[in-house]
């Protein structure tokens, strides 16, 4: 076998291959490089999704003439200098690599001036080629510029997604550096649209210029430190919560970082609290000694290694779970305050010794509140069943769910005797030498469904308008989640539009699904969104049908003898669907002989 050694231009396009994986490793890259040089204003422009053009402008020091050329070589760096520095790095920028990489794989230009000189100098570098340098005007700072990322590695370029997802991710490499660096002012534009325009005046400017005005309301601060450790930032309150960990910041010595330790201490300190799929909000700081922490574990320098892992958790639990009881504690006065000023007789005593937040887990002072209430347009009879009506609802064996379960057998209800119901969830009849247990929330969204189905199928759908439009803010990546579905959600009756920046507003509901808990049946969807990859306007239209369906289940419901009548007529036939939209199972049976057993009065 014969060993070659590797010409510097493909030795540059392999390594651009660990440092460049798409237009937002660039812009990271550049960004690392800007603040380094001790920049306070940033200015970021991209076009089609990065892929034509990226430029990032810093008045911070610039580059010298004579090192202007070096900057692009392999290995080249102005921040390491000994073997020894790997042990405290604290600049962002430090491998040597990602200019030569950039370099490689694009048409980019450089323009830097420091302010000791009297002219700028420009170089620019055509896939690792250089030109001459000269001589150029220019205020003090540094602009980088890079076009056709990838023009001349067709195999690279071909694996990049559509420019809007790559538009995305740079979009979200942006909001993380600018909570990072409160004291840089970042404009951000996009298409010759401005999208972020910061003044760099702390971290609660940064986190409102990112996600919003009014999530001021929805943030409890954290300020923690000892002798190791300094955290810093802002956590949501316990109703304030989102479907997926993107909206999660960690930052540990100004470098935004992904550290599993960090989230899962502050899920467990959220547990409490949490419903199911759902996560806590957070921007976090965490300073600490650089000689504690490896940031050298990958080349995109977003992986950390902490030297104790186990005490950062502890730390980040404790200053968090502080946070959280401070607020509940405060709420918990206020509602006090309110009752005894109502109730003269009402008295608090406190005779465990412990604090208010100390017995939070113990005792639950008030039940969180479903956000985003919504008012529909339409009157309801307060005696009204919840079923539908036979003739409503049209089953077919042929399509029991969407997994294919068909059921072969089925169940008359007649000559039963009705026990009751257990847990708000189940209904339970006698009927002969059986028990049956019916799941009456999964009845109720498997009728809804075939209700849904079959207006579908005959292209009937009745809508219902909101009197008040439901709003959503949400991410770039989760609007074009939502955007690119929207013609199906219109066509199902929602519908549907971009309203502001980063917002959706839904104006109707598909009349089937009158109750449907929109903040619910949004969470779901987006918390789904990277497991589901549409193909079929059917596969859509499912997806959409099976979450609207489940949202529109009121838990904790009871059913009195009328509605549990027209929930068993429903199912009464000889063609049941007795699963649910999800594939759950209705109805369960246990026959008089299982429960004797039980009992040993039969063995």
């Amino acid at each position: 076998m014969m060993i070659n050694i590797l010409d510097q231009s493909v030795a540059n396009r392999i390594a651009a291959g660990e440092v460049v994986e798409r237009p937002a490793s660039v812009v990271k890259e550049l960004l690392d490089n800007a603040i380094d040089a001790k920049a306070t204003k940033i200015n970021v422009e991209i076009e089609n999704g990065g892929i034509d053009k990226i430029s990032v402008i810093d008045n911070g020091i610039g580059i010298r003439e004579d090192d202007i050329v070096k900057a692009f070589l392999p290995h080249a760096t102005s921040k390491i200098k000994t073997i020894e520095d790997l042990n405290n790095i604290f600049t962002l920028g430090f491998r040597g690599e990602a200019l030569s990489s950039i370099a490689s794989v694009s048409q980019s230009s450089i323009l830097s001036k420091t302010k000791e000189s009297d002219y700028a100098t420009e170089l620019c570098v055509n896939g690792g080629e250089f030109e001459k340098p000269k001589h150029s005007s220019g205020i003090n700072g540094t602009r980088l510029t890079v076009r056709n990322l990838f023009y001349n590695t067709p195999a690279r370029k071909k694996f990049l997604k559509k420019n809007k997802y790559e538009e995305n991710e740079i979009t979200n490499v942006l909001s993380r550096y600018i909570m990072a660096n409160t004291n840089i002012s970042f404009k951000y534009i996009v298409d010759g649209e401005i999208v972020y325009n910061t003044s760099g005046d702390g971290l609660l400017n940064a986190i409102c210029a990112i996600y919003g005005q009014e999530i001021k309301d929805n943030l409890l601060e954290v300020n923690y430190k000892n002798d190791d450790y300094e955290i810093k930032g802002f956590v949501g309150k316990i109703d304030f919560t989102k479907p997926n960990t993107t909206y999660q910041t960690l930052i540990v010595n100004g470098r935004y970082v992904v550290e599993p330790i960090v989230s899962k201490a502050v899920y467990s300190a959220y547990e409490d609290y949490l419903m199911t799929r759902q996560f806590p909000f957070f921007v976090l700081n965490i300073n600490l000694d650089y000689s504690k922490i490896d940031v050298n574990v990958h080349p995109s320098k977003i992986n950390i290694k902490f030297d104790e892992p186990s005490k950062v958790y502890d730390v980040v639990y404790e200053c968090v779970r502080k946070a959280l009881f401070k607020y509940i504690e405060s709420k918990y006065e206020k509602t006090q305050t309110k009752v005894e000023n109502s109730i003269d007789t009402v008295k608090y005593e406190n005779i465990s010794g412990k604090s208010f937040g100390e017995m939070v887990s113990e005792v639950q002072i008030e039940s969180i509140k479903e956000k985003n209430n919504i008012n529909y347009d339409f009157r309801q009879n307060k005696n009204e069943n919840i079923f539908p009506n036979n003739s409503e609802v049209q089953k077919n064996v042929e399509n029991v769910s969407i997994f294919d379960k068909k059921v072969e057998n089925y169940i008359e209800f007649q000559n039963f005797k009705t026990i009751g119901t257990a847990f708000s969830e189940f209904l339970i009849l006698e009927q002969g030498d059986n028990l049956i247990f019916i799941d009456f929330h999964a009845a109720h969204e498997r009728l809804n469904y075939d209700k849904f189905k079959n207006q579908l199928e005959e292209k009937n759908i009745l809508v219902q308008n909101l009197l008040v439009p439901f709003t959503y803010t949400m991410s770039a990546n989760e609007l074009d989640f939502i955007l690119e579905m929207k013609n199906r959600f219109v066509e199902l009756g929602f519908e549907m539009d971009q309203f502001g920046k980063n917002d959706i507003k839904i104006s109707s509901v598909p009349l089937s699904f009158k109750n449907i808990n929109l903040n619910k049946f949004i969470n779901d969807l987006l918390y789904d969104m990277k497991n589901f990859k549409p193909k079929f306007d059917r596969e859509i239209d499912e997806f959409i049908a099976q979450r609207a369906c489940k949202s529109s289940v009121k838990a904790g419901q009871t059913l009195n003898e009328m509605e549990i009548q027209s929930l068993l007529s429903n199912l009464d036939t000889k063609k049941p669907v007795l699963l649910c939209p999800h594939g759950r199972p209705i109805i369960e049976v246990i026959p008089k002989s299982d429960i004797e057993k039980w009992f040993k009065r039969i063995v």
